[in-house]
C-alpha cells in the first residue's frame, strides 16, 4: 500500500534511511517536512515497516525529489516504480517539471529515471565525493 506518510511513520523512515547514509536522520528534519511543503510518500508492506520512501519538495516553480530509498531487502518488486507513478498521478500535473540529481554511477537508479522519461540536463562535477551528478528533468505530460 502507498500513501502519504504520518508522524507514526518517521522512526521507519529514519531508520531506513539511515542503512542507507548514516547521517541521514542528523542531516534531514523529518518533522518539519510533514509540517511544510515537503511531501514524504512511502509504500508498507505489512502497516509496520516502512519497505521504501520518497522525498519530494515542491518549490516555486518545481518539484524537486531528494530521495528514493527501498530497503534492499525489498529491491526488485518494482516499489521504486509504484512509489514514483502514485506521486505522479496524485500530486502532480500536465507542465509540472519534476528535478532531481543521481550519482552518475547509480545505474540502477537512472535506467528507473529514464523509464518516468527523465532526462539528463546537467552534470555536476565530482559532487558526491567524487563522483558527478547528473541532474536530470521532467516535464509532466
Amino acid at each position: 500500500m502507498i500513501r502519504t506518510s504520518s508522524v507514526k511513520d518517521l522512526n521507519s523512515i529514519k531508520l531506513l534511511g539511515t542503512s542507507f547514509m548514516p547521517l541521514f536522520a542528523k542531516t534531514y528534519d523529518l518533522d518539519s517536512y510533514l509540517k511544510n511543503d515537503k511531501y514524504i510518500v512511502l509504500v508498507n508492506e505489512d502497516n509496520e515497516t516502512v519497505d521504501g520512501f520518497l522525498i519530494v519538495f515542491k518549490n516555486i516553480d518545481c518539484y524537486e525529489i531528494e530521495f528514493i530509498i527501498v530497503d534492499e531487502s525489498k529491491r526488485h518488486k518494482h516499489i521504486a516504480t509504484n512509489i514514483l507513478n502514485y506521486f505522479l498521478e496524485y500530486f502532480t500535473k500536465t507542465g509540472d517539471v519534476i528535478l532531481l540529481e543521481v550519482a552518475s554511477n547509480n545505474d540502477k537508479a537512472i535506467n528507473l529515471y529514464k523509464k518516468f522519461a527523465f532526462e539528463t540536463i546537467n552534470i555536476r562535477k565530482k559532487y558526491y565525493n567524487g563522483i558527478d551528478a547528473y541532474v536530470m528533468k521532467k516535464v509532466v505530460k
